[in-house]
């Protein structure tokens, strides 16, 4: 029988052993029984944290060093400029072989963020701790500062504290975790609408290459243009119009037109009476020889092979 190694829960009065480099002279402060609230700079974190679990919530920002961190089944390199959160019950651990690491790094309890609060589930339904959400946010030069300026006033106000203190750490905390949502959103927004470009991009290019294909249908040969003619129509340049079909298909310009190219040779070479020489002056091919040697790269066989295959 295997044996199962135990993964420790770690609570607000135990987790500092763990994850400060040497035994703290300031002690964990709750500012009641069950609203648990604390911040500290991440320079007292030790180079290695074994894997465990918190009983409460912890959001960090990076702003110098890195390491390995993982987040209930995903692992991140984390480096500077990063936003992280974990959630109670997720199983976390931390590795990195660089000493200095500097930020700030808040734990709070549930019942310290919601005290207040109307909707009294959002910690559980925005997607930062959800066990397959978004546990990292990678942030700009400016949205760090925003962040970290809201880090330096909790952990200002919490060293400092009076009786107003706790609801103005939890409006703080608060503030930071609406801003990272709507933030988190915004981008999950634009990159739905570049995506939705992207796409409108792809459809419009087959549009005018297909345009051309269908002179095969009324008797004509094809006359296909070259890629940059294509991106002109467009308005575009070739290479944006390359990225973004590559993007959107995983293939360039180039790519679908050869496949098009090479479906509409295999039904001719299928259904129609023609030579082979016929069918290669048809598809703009000026040499025979030529189209041979296109068709077999594309497909593995010759026009003859495939013929010969298809009686």
């Amino acid at each position: 029988m295997i044996k199962k190694e135990h993964i420790p829960t770690l609570k607000s009065n135990t987790y500092r052993k763990s994850y400060f480099k040497h035994e703290s002279t300031s002690p964990s402060v709750a500012l009641s029984s069950d609203r648990y609230f604390e911040i500290n700079r991440r320079c007292v974190w030790p180079q290695v944290i074994d894997a465990h679990r918190l009983d409460f919530y912890m959001i960090f920002i990076v702003t110098l060093g890195e390491g390995v961190h993982t987040f209930g089944p995903k692992e991140y390199y984390i480096r500077q400029n990063s936003l992280c959160f974990v959630s109670p019950d997720m199983i976390s651990s931390w590795r990195t072989e660089i000493e200095e690491q500097q930020g700030y790094f808040v734990t709070f309890s549930e019942t310290f963020f919601t005290q207040g609060c109307e909707n009294k589930r959002f910690l559980q339904e925005i997607p930062f701790f959800q066990l397959d959400g978004h546990a990292v946010l990678t942030l700009t030069e400016e949205q760090t500062q925003y962040y970290l300026t809201i880090f330096q006033f909790m952990h200002a106000e919490y060293h400092d504290s009076n009786s107003y203190s706790p609801d103005i750490l939890r409006t703080q905390l608060q503030l930071l975790l609406h801003k990272a949502n709507a933030q988190l959103k915004t981008e999950i927004v634009c990159n739905h609408a570049s995506n939705h470009a992207g796409l409108r991009l792809v459809k419009a290019f087959k549009a005018l290459y297909l345009r051309d294909f269908h002179a095969l249908g009324k008797g004509k040969g094809l006359a296909l243009k070259k890629v940059a003619d294509y991106a002109d129509e467009l308005g575009i340049s070739q290479n944006h119009l390359n990225d973004t079909i590559k993007i959107v298909t995983g293939r360039s310009a180039g790519q679908l037109i050869r496949h098009q190219l090479t479906s509409h040779a295999t039904m001719c070479l299928m259904h129609s009476g023609k030579s082979i020489a016929e069918i290669a002056f048809a598809l703009g091919f000026e040499d025979p020889s030529y189209f041979a040697r296109f068709y077999k790269i594309q497909t593995g066989k010759s026009p003859s092979e495939f013929r010969a295959g298809n009686l």
